[in-house]
């Protein structure tokens, strides 16, 4: 699955937006993202994974309406990669780009290899959304999924990690990028690294599962963290200073007459720009402490 993202944003439109402006919007963009027009481009093809996902949820209305009663976080954790693609009409995306029309669902298509496409990008776009039926894979071993458990700074700013996975009664060892803006449940493949059968080797799929990190929440590409703060430097404002994720100290101006519940933002402090473009934010939420507390303005 493409990273969680908010689905609006990503395709450029508003909650309010109609069937018809976000079908306009898809267009627009996969065909300034599609692979073909961008070979060899990392970015490029993962923008277009995004907006087809995107574009699948929010073009159906059952599955749009459980996105905007969970939201991002909430709908990824909910619902798969197979419920997201399920009933999804395969014609609408390829046929923007003249490839030829199907009628098979997307998991049918991978499963039954009835499309033959212009480039090798689009299987590795599918390669993720297999069915769970019995494959074959010519040329390599079938892969194997393990876990790779990260922190939420290794998955928000990148790392490289180390991992082990027993194979014919071995230990082999890899190593692994993750790439900045990673979010939980994001498949990492790892090609030709699981030894096979008559010296074949298949890919190693690492499913990430990101460690929740006190003080800090993720929300789409923003970062949120609390900040508690007495009524009176609430009503009175003040300068605090306030830790960002990558342990960056920064400076927070709350404004004469805050409250309790007051959402000020750190610009470019998030997520780093990914498959939408564009840094996050740090969001400080400001609580009321006791008096009593002790507070050192700086």
């Amino acid at each position: 699955m493409s990273a969680k993202i908010d689905y609006y944003r990503l395709l450029q439109v508003d909650a309010e937006s109609d069937p018809t402006q976000i079908k306009k919007a898809y267009r627009k963009l996969a065909v300034i993202w599609h692979p073909d027009r961008n070979p060899d481009s990392p970015e490029a093809e993962e923008r277009f994974k995004a907006i087809a996902e995107a574009y699948a949820v929010l073009s159906d209305p059952n599955k749009r309406k459980n996105y905007d009663l969970l939201g991002p976080d909430a709908f990824s954790g909910e619902f798969s990669s197979h419920d997201i693609f399920e009933g999804f009409d395969l014609n609408d995306l390829f046929k923007e780009f003249g490839l030829p029309s199907v009628k098979d669902n997307l998991f049918g298509i991978l499963d039954n290899r009835q499309v033959k496409t212009r480039s090798s990008s689009y299987q590795d776009f599918f390669s993720q959304f297999g069915a769970k039926t019995e494959k074959t894979f010519p040329g390599k071993s079938p892969p194997l999924a393990i876990d790779l458990a990260v922190t939420l700074k290794e998955a928000v700013y990148g790392a490289v990690k180390s991992a082990a996975f027993n194979s014919d009664s071995q230990v082999v060892k890899v190593s692994v990028t993750v790439p900045p803006g990673s979010h939980n449940g994001q498949v990492i493949v790892v090609p030709q690294k699981v030894p096979g059968p008559a010296r074949l080797m298949g890919d190693l799929l690492m499913t990430l599962n990101v460690i929740p990190q006190p003080g800090f929440r993720r929300l789409g590409q923003d970062i949120l963290t609390t900040l508690s703060l007495t009524k009176q430097e609430l009503m009175m404002g003040c300068q605090p200073t306030v830790a960002a994720l990558d342990g960056q100290i920064l400076r927070l101006n709350v404004p004469l007459g805050s409250r309790s519940g007051t959402k000020l933002k750190l610009s470019g402090h998030g997520v780093p720009a990914g498959v939408l473009g564009k840094c996050g934010d740090l969001v400080v939420t400001l609580l009321e402490r006791p008096l009593s507390s002790s507070f050192n303005k700086k």
